[in-house]
């Protein structure tokens, strides 16, 4: 004989599938429940169980429980990963990292590329609402402005799904956890090496839509202050992570027609991106700073820890 709470349970599942119990609503409660299916508050408890484990519902204490998932067929080991472009020389690792990690505790990382788009990264996100995930890591979408997918990761943030942000998070994210480089200290440092080899009329090309840059550029702009030197506006550019239609600031004739402009009095141009290639004619500096530790290990190590006790220190990273 099947038990009453196995019972209750199938009969839930199957008006959350019907639309009957949607999706981001709260179920009754449990005197409701026990009312309804004439059980006892007992084999109510047991069912809210068994449907937590399944990664049916949420319970939090003191705000019911929340339908977070359609069946018991949830992805609650599986953790997605979205990243721009996880071919990027510097992701490279960080993948690799990441999914040993994550492979070794149990879960299954899903990688995802958005290659710049808003778009892309509302599906994947959205494509989380419907399947109890494990959880999510992220590097936002252009995240030197304003997120237009924090309303998403609003939503699975009130699910308890838990969340690691990559470099920075949406403003409108209460205490998120964030792992981050220290890209101010990359900017500062690579301007004061130059500025040590003796080089005094230095600039870059940096990304105005990726806040690791921008933080960059305020450390590389800082250095030539701390050390009395001229800025001169033409010997920076701001260019987008990635070009769509219609959009010219990484075309070749772009970056080229500013480094010739730029080179009759700069000694130095320092690129903020390891995927931007012009063509050869002038000369390109580039990061050759390195991480004291794993990327990839801590956001690893800060999601398992939030998986694990709900809650997890966002960290900087220095660089050796």
């Amino acid at each position: 004989m099947i038990p009453k709470y196995i019972r209750l349970k199938e009969i839930i599942n199957d008006k959350i599938s019907k639309g009957e119990y949607p999706i981001g609503s709260k179920l009754p409660t449990e005197m409701q429940l026990a009312y309804e299916y004439n059980v006892s508050r007992s084999t109510v408890r047991q069912t809210l169980e068994l449907l937590k484990e399944d990664g049916i519902i949420s319970k939090r204490w003191g705000s019911g429980n929340t339908i977070i998932s359609k069946n018991n067929t949830s992805k609650k080991n599986v953790v997605k990963i979205i990243l721009p472009d996880k071919k990027y020389p510097f992701y490279e690792n960080l993948v690799e990292d990441i999914e040993t990690l994550l492979l070794k505790e149990g879960f299954q990382p899903d990688f995802c590329e958005t290659k710049g788009s808003v778009n892309s990264e509302r599906e994947y996100l959205s494509s989380m609402l419907n399947d109890a995930y494990g959880g999510l890591i992220i590097l936002p979408t252009h995240s030197s402005v304003s997120s237009t997918n924090a309303d998403l990761m609003q939503i699975l943030l009130k699910r308890q799904v838990p969340i690691v942000f990559i470099n920075s998070a949406p403003k409108d994210i209460y205490n998120p956890t964030v792992i981050a480089a220290d890209n101010y200290a990359r900017g500062y440092y690579m301007a004061r090496s130059y500025i040590n080899e003796g080089h005094k009329n230095i600039g870059g090309i940096f990304l105005q839509d990726d806040v690791a840059s921008t933080l960059a550029y305020s450390g590389f702009i800082d250095a030539i202050r701390d050390a009395n030197l001229s800025i001169n506006d033409a010997y920076f550019l701001f260019v987008n992570s990635i070009d769509f239609p219609g959009m010219l600031t990484r075309a070749e004739h772009t970056i080229n027609e500013f480094l010739r402009v730029a080179y009759q009095d700069a000694s130095v141009i320092y690129v903020d991106d390891f995927t931007l290639y012009p063509e050869g004619a002038y000369p390109v500096y580039r990061s050759n700073l390195h991480l004291s530790k794993s990327f990839g290990k801590e956001l690893a190590k800060a999601f398992i820890a939030l998986k694990k006790n709900g809650n997890s220190k966002s960290i900087t990273i220095p660089y050796k």
